[in-house]
C-alpha cells in the first residue's frame, strides 16, 4: 500500500496496536506525516518512505524509526528542552512499515509563521530557538537539523513557541560517510557543535534549506498532493 492510501485508514503497528491516520500534514524527503489517533489521543504519525529507510541502513545498523524514537527521546528528556520538543510516544521498525509516534503539535511551520506576517516576528521566538540550542549543547546533543521548516510554531499562553520534531539526520560525531569531518570531531580539532552555531546564525536566509521543502507545500503551508479535511 502507498503512503498516499493510508489516509483515514486504520494501520497496525506491531507492539503499539491500531492506530488511525487522518489527513496529511506535511511530507518531507524521508517520510509522510500524518494527524493520528491512538489510545483515544490526538497524535502526529511519521511513516518513512522506503527510500528513507533504505538511506539510513547504509549509515547505520539500527532501523530509522528507533534511531529518530531513541534520539528524540533524549531531547525531550535533557535539562530544560521538553518544553522546545515534540513528546515522543512510541515507534514501530516493522518489514513492512516504520513509524514514529509524536505528540500533535497544534501549530505553524516557523518559515510559513515568519512569512505571514512579513518577517515581523515576537523577538522572544528566536530568542528560544536559541535557548534551544544552547540546552541541547549543554546536554552533550548537536547537529540538530535546524532550519525553518524543522520547528512548529506553537501558542502557548498567549506566547508563540518554538518546538523541534525532526530527529533522524545522524550526528557527524556518529557518520563516517565523510571520515574527515568524523576524524576531527574525534581528535577534538572540530567542535561538535560547530553545525548548529552555523545554521542558527544562517536560520533566516531561508535561500538555503527551505527550497527543496516548499515543493511539498502549496503557499498557505498546506501539503501539496494531498486532499484537506473539510473544515
Amino acid at each position: 500500500m502507498t503512503l498516499e492510501r493510508l489516509s483515514h485508514r486504520t494501520v497496525e503497528l506491531d507492539a503499539l496496536g491500531d492506530v488511525r491516520l487522518e489527513e496529511v500534514l506535511g511530507e518531507g524527503g524521508r517520510s509522510v506525516v500524518y494527524r493520528g489517533d491512538w489510545q483515544g489521543r490526538p497524535v502526529a504519525v511519521k511513516v518513512f518512505k522506503r527510500h528513507g529507510v533504505e538511506k539510513h541502513a547504509r549509515k547505520r545498523d539500527d532501523p530509522i524509526a528507533r534511531f529518530e524514537y531513541e534520539r528524540n527521546l533524549a531531547f525531550f528528556q535533557a535539562p530544560g528542552l521538553a518544553g522546545f520538543v515534540a513528546e515522543p510516544l512510541g515507534f514501530s521498525a516493522g518489514p513492512e512499515l516504520q513509524a514514529l509516534i509524536q505528540e500533535f503539535l497544534d501549530g505553524e511551520l516557523y518559515y510559513f509563521y515568519h512569512a505571514r506576517r512579513g518577517g515581523d516576528i515576537p523577538p522572544a521566538l528566536f530568542q528560544g530557538v536559541e535557548k534551544m540550542v544552547r540546552l541541547a549543547h549543554a546536554a552533550s546533543l548537536f547537529d540538530l537539523d535546524l532550519h525553518a521548516m524543522n520547528v512548529m510554531v506553537v501558542e502557548e499562553n498567549g506566547e508563540a513557541v518554538p518546538k523541534l520534531f525532526d530527529f533522524n539526520l545522524v550526528p557527524w560525531s556518529e557518520r563516517r560517510s565523510n571520515p574527515w569531518v568524523w576524524l576531527m570531531i574525534k581528535a577534538g580539532i572540530r567542535k561538535p557543535g560547530r553545525r548548529d552555531r552555523r545554521m542558527l546564525r544562517d536560520f533566516h536566509d531561508f535561500s538555503k534549506r527551505v527550497p527543496i521543502l516548499l515543493r511539498y507545500f502549496d503557499s498557505e503551508g498546506h501539503p501539496r498532493g494531498h486532499p484537506r479535511s473539510p473544515a
